[in-house]
């Protein structure tokens, strides 16, 4: 759909290699999300799972960042869905 908005019309092997590389797996296996060059650099990404966050976030850090992001996205007419 944006293609088509920005008049850029994509073949279907081309939107199938977007989605491909779009997959978790790609992105996880993809140089471009490592923090450095080294080979064992950590990555940006973590592990993909909904709710990973709980093992990193403590209760008033998350409650901090509710605050915060709900503060930030007032009057947008955004919402953001915490869990799943």
């Amino acid at each position: 759909m944006i293609a088509e908005f920005l008049n850029k019309p994509l073949t279907d092997e081309l939107i199938n290699r977007i989605a491909e590389q779009c997959r978790f797996k790609a992105m996880e296996n993809n140089p471009s999300f490592k923090v450095t060059d080294e080979k064992d650099s950590p990555s940006f990404l973590r592990k993909g799972v909904v709710g990973d966050w709980k093992n990193f976030f403590t209760q008033e850090q998350n409650e901090k960042f509710e605050k915060e992001v709900l503060e930030k996205l007032k009057g947008s007419g955004l919402e953001f869905d915490f869990e799943i």
